[in-house]
């Protein structure tokens, strides 16, 4: 196969990614695309994250497919940004980070549709390749630039798209309760919060269990100081099938949807959620901001793209842009 300036390809897989476990994708599909200049490498924990990071800055790789879940993206990503920044060449420079591919092999993925990763993998793979093939010179080929979420807790900067706390974190620890993760999991989750809204039962009161802290936004104080739901994005996502983020294309700037809301604000703003307008009420807050500092007394639980954490402060704000092969 004659790829484009013979372009480094390195194919990063996430065994615990959900088609990946389940083999509904097969490593078998990438072997007849091996050469001298792509190679593939699996990865199950974070050292080896961090291992098949470093081989990549070792090597000089041009493009990486992330076959992964929306979890498993946010850890790779966070290594890449991490290793490209401290590494340093000999005369002291940093490496611009990689082209980025990622194929649909997690549980939801939210993030891959809007990542440029269409369809089934298999076929994905396909498309890459011959993409590759057709076009002349790298600059030719179609990309997203992403900025990403940076989130700090004092001891570690990590980097994804999506960072909740409250209500959100309580979601994905209910949904990882058990060891069967799929979407019905995801949509039965929330089904059940939906009809005790409805019926006032008290599923939806444990979900909404707040964190008391401070939220400062650009350095100013929220009024409130109990909050159900914190959720802050870089991506306009799509949430299940509708659009629930509108961080825009300005590279220092990021979403935030919060509050406290009685079930009545919550029905009251079920249209604002499902057509993407602001949520509007007295303990609702829905601002573009650029920094969000959160600070509890206790620790408290929080999520950046599904993967689970725990800290007693937390600073969020745009992170590096990133660019993805749009295939």
């Amino acid at each position: 196969m004659g790829y484009i300036y013979d372009m480094k390809v390195r194919i990063l897989i996430n065994r615990c990614a959900r088609a990946i476990r389940l083999e509904r994708i097969k490593l078998k599909v990438f072997n007849r695309f091996l050469s001298e200049r792509v190679d593939l490498r699996t990865t199950g924990s974070v050292d080896e994250i961090d291992d098949a990071v470093r081989a990549c800055w070792d090597d000089d790789v041009e493009l990486v497919l992330l076959t992964t879940g929306d979890g498993g993206l946010h850890r790779f990503l966070s290594s890449f940004v991490n290793t490209y920044r401290t590494l340093r060449r000999a005369d002291g420079s940093t490496k611009s980070l990689p082209l980025f591919a990622t194929l649909r092999s997690g549980t939801a993925n939210l993030m891959t549709g809007v990542l440029g990763g269409r369809g089934r993998p298999q076929r994905a793979i396909e498309r890459l390749f011959a993409l590759l093939e057709q076009v002349r010179q790298s600059d030719e080929l179609p990309r997203i630039r992403q900025k990403l979420l940076a989130v700090s807790d004092g001891i570690q900067q990590r980097f994804g798209f999506m960072t909740g706390s409250g209500g959100v974190y309580n979601f994905f620890l209910e949904y990882y309760q058990g060891t069967r993760y799929n979407l019905f999991k995801f949509l039965k989750i929330l089904s059940r919060s939906f009809m005790s809204l409805l019926s006032g039962g008290g599923y939806l009161d444990r979900l909404l269990s707040g964190v008391n802290a401070r939220l400062n936004l650009d350095e100013q104080l929220a009024r409130l100081s109990h909050w159900k739901v914190l959720v802050v994005s870089a991506i306009d996502a799509r949430v299940v099938f509708f659009r629930a983020f509108r961080a825009g294309r300005d590279p220092e700037q990021v979403h935030i949807k919060a509050g406290s809301p009685s079930r009545l604000a919550i029905i009251r703003n079920l249209p604002n959620v499902l057509f993407n307008r602001a949520w509007k009420g007295r303990r609702l807050l829905d601002q573009i901001v650029r920094r969000v500092q959160f600070e509890a007394e206790r620790e408290f639980g929080y999520t950046i793209d599904g993967e689970l954490y725990r800290a007693r402060t937390l600073e969020i704000s745009a992170g590096p842009v990133v660019e993805f092969l749009r295939f």
